[in-house]
């Protein structure tokens, strides 16, 4: 078709005549009939000139959209440029250039916004029926074929407001929608469409086919009335920064932030640092009000220094979560994955929400799920963490005071410093801490089948280590063992406690059978229990056992190396007890009202 050919139809709603494609069905077909003095031939067709053109627009023969939303950018060659025209029921209908022969329509604009009633990428060579606007008209730039990629370029200072439902008419194709100034989304969608990425990127081509996104600048907002984009197999959001104060809905989630050239086929992520340019000051920000629902979640964030922050909810139905960021990670909301759940920052990380992995969100676990959190500095939890699986947290000091942590299997590993599990509750089947310096856990309780204890120092001041399995624990702290007012308890055959020093003062410690060895420095059991069923052995340069109760079911041996016991005022509830042999050896022995 001449591209310079129209058909003028009239518009019956409005009263006056309109230019559209020649192939476009007069409305007459579509609403009530009307007296034929006032109907034009649906089928005359005219050639406009230019002078033809201006003077019906200057006598208002032709209706364009009042306040367009969409507006094609003149500047641009003209097979990018679309035409922008007007369903039958009054939303913008725009009509895509001709394809590239690798099926990327390119249409450049100046202005991209939807209205909440929607707007058309008509895809279509013949009429098609749509969900928005009912019969479309076929585009007369497809007549070589549609398009299998939309891309929306637009050239502005001001972001695109999506405020309804995008639909493509005709054939199936995937939307892009860039815009550098930004993407504002508030009851935005996509019928039709395969894929839909919205990026602040510069769009890069390739022999008529999307190579990368450069991206710079720009903010992509979800808020208000949200985002759905469930039709689409796969949603990207690639931007400097995204900010979620909605619903966002899809199917496979993937946000990449930060000064990236991104690889359109593989997704693969180059990070191209401008200097000078301000710093967003989250990459990934999702507030209270904001959630992010899919199978599959893949949140990465690449500037350093710009960290992630979830205040809401991401829940990820059939698959995993993955969240990377080169800054710091706070989570103070809900996320919950029926798979996998991997949180990785290059700072500082802290959660005192919920972590759900292997869990759906009915609560009930699923078959598989593994909760992995890492960082290169300290991680802080103060929550909820919970796995099928196991739970892994991996960083330079781990501080996990007041939380509450549930797997099959748990690892605290701290590279730099402490493990602290002060109040906190950890319950596995294998609990597994490896720290560079101290285990506290002053107050909290860890219960598992099996305990491995990797540290120089363990305080366990009021606390509980509950070991459930059969198996023989061995607790070597180089830097002795604080367990006043606290218990550790084993159903295992041996406990083995090697340190410098045991203060057990008030403290309970308990197992079939016990050695004990402080060489070093004295055993201090002031009004604590030491208690063995069957054997129990201690090797201390001396014992305090004041007002304790050092107890053994079958034989006791006490060995004081160049020092002496304690036992006083042990006749009422104490005592140095043993229902078989007694071997007490030191240099002295203090029995005062003793037992």
């Amino acid at each position: 078709m001449n591209k310079n050919r129209y058909r003028i139809v009239f518009n019956h709603a409005r009263g006056m005549a309109m230019v559209v494609a020649d192939i476009t069905v007069s409305a007459y077909a579509l609403t009530a009939p009307c007296s034929p003095a006032t109907r034009l031939p649906s089928s005359a067709t005219f050639r406009l000139t230019r002078l033809s053109l201006g003077m019906l627009l200057a006598v208002g023969g032709i209706s364009f959209p009042a306040q367009a939303k969409v507006v094609a950018d003149s500047q641009a060659s003209a097979h990018q440029q679309p035409t922008v025209l007007q369903t039958a029921n009054g939303i913008e209908q725009i009509n895509i250039q001709a394809p590239s022969a690798a099926g990327v329509s390119h249409n450049k604009y100046t202005q991209f916004d939807i209205e909440n009633r929607g707007a058309i990428l008509n895809n279509g060579r013949t009429i098609s029926q749509t969900q928005l606007a009912g019969q479309v008209a076929g585009n007369p730039w497809l007549a070589r074929g549609e398009a299998k990629v939309i891309l929306n370029e637009v050239n502005s200072k001001d972001p695109s407001l999506l405020n309804g439902m995008l639909e493509v008419a005709g054939r199936q194709a995937d939307i892009i929608i860039a815009n550098p100034a930004g993407i504002t989304c508030d009851g935005c969608g996509f019928i039709n469409a395969n894929r839909t990425t919205l990026t602040t990127g510069q769009v890069q081509l390739s022999d008529g086919q999307i190579s990368h996104y450069a991206v710079q600048q720009g903010m992509i907002r979800v808020e208000g009335k949200g985002m759905d984009s469930t039709r689409q197999d796969s949603t990207e959001l690639l931007a400097r920064a995204v900010k979620i104060n909605a619903s966002l809905q899809a199917k496979a989630l993937s946000i990449t932030t930060g000064q990236n050239t991104i690889d359109a086929r593989n997704g693969e992520v180059t990070v191209q640092t401008r200097e000078g340019s301000e710093r967003p000051q989250f990459a990934i920000d999702v507030s209270l009000l904001g959630g992010m629902y899919a199978n599959k979640i893949v949140l990465r964030g690449t500037e350093s220094g710009v960290g992630v922050h979830n205040a809401g909810t991401l829940g990820a139905a059939a698959g995993e979560v993955m969240i990377t960021t080169q800054g710091t990670l706070t989570h103070s909301g809900h996320l919950q994955a029926s798979q996998h759940i991997q949180l990785s920052a290059a700072g500082k990380m802290s959660s005192r929400g919920t972590i759900a992995a292997g869990i759906t969100r009915d609560g009930k676990t699923s078959q598989t799920g593994h909760l992995l959190l890492s960082s290169k500095d300290a991680i802080t939890l103060s929550g909820d963490q919970r796995a099928k699986d196991s739970v892994v947290v991996k960083a330079t000091q781990i501080t996990a005071d007041t939380s509450q942590t549930h797997a099959n299997r748990v690892d605290f590993i701290a590279s730099k410093g402490n493990v602290e599990t002060r109040k906190a509750v950890v319950v596995a089947q294998q609990i597994r801490v490896d720290s560079a310096q101290q285990l506290n856990n002053d107050g909290g309780h860890l219960s598992g089948e099996t305990l491995s204890i990797k540290a120089t120092r363990l305080s366990n001041r009021s606390g509980t280590l509950q070991h459930r399995g059969e198996q023989a624990l061995t607790l070597s702290l180089q830097d002795g063992i604080d367990n006043r007012q606290g218990r550790i308890i084993t159903q295992s055959q041996r406990l083995t406690l090697t340190g410098s020093q045991l203060n057990n003062q008030q403290g309970q410690i308990s197992a079939a059978q016990i050695a004990i060895n402080t060489a070093s420095s004295s055993l201090n059991n002031q009004q604590g229990v030491i208690s063995a069923s069957k054997k129990l052995e201690l090797t201390s340069q001396g014992v305090d056992n004041d007002r304790g109760l050092i107890q053994a079911g079958e034989s006791l041996t006490i060995a004081a190396q160049q020092g002496r016991i304690s036992n006083r005022e042990t006749s009422q509830s104490g005592g140095i007890i043993s229902q078989g042999p007694l071997t007490l050896s030191g240099d002295a022995l203090d029995n005062q009202q003793g037992l």
